[in-house]
Order: structure tokens, then sequence, then C-alpha cells
């Protein structure tokens, strides 16, 4: 966690980009989050779906996200 404590002590000063594939990270850390998938295009790379990080947890607007969120992927 202690880097996640540093990042949230420079977000006001930096744009800081991560990717994982922690779920539980992206929502502790991210104030928008972004979804790509190869599974749900067939091509790797595919941005699926893009938006502030609580919509995404919460009410995604595409089944790929809420299926990979949730679990249901594969």
């Amino acid at each position: 966690m202690r880097i996640e404590d540093l990042m949230s002590e420079l977000r006001d000063l930096y744009t800081i980009v991560i990717v994982t594939h922690n779920m539980q990270q992206a929502a502790r850390v991210s104030d928008v989050t972004a979804f790509f998938n190869i599974a749900g295009t067939g091509s790797p790379g595919k941005l699926i779906e893009v938006g502030p990080t609580d919509k995404i947890f919460s009410a995604p607007d595409v089944q790929a996200t809420e299926d990979y969120i949730s679990g249901r992927f594969g």
C-alpha cells in the first residue's frame, strides 16, 4: 500500500497512469478507468469502455466490462 499512498500524495501534481488486473486496486486508486479486453473484440489492445471509476464499477455501459469486473470472464 505504500505505493498507493505515494500515488495519493502526488495525484494533485501529476497525471498517473497505472495498468493493473487487480480490480480492487483500480477501484481504490483511480478517478477514471479504461477497460481493454481482447475477448470483447478479438483485437488486442481494443478499448471497450472508459469513464469515471465509480460508474465503471457500479453501472458499466458495456456487458463485457460488467462481466470482467464481476468475475465472469474467460
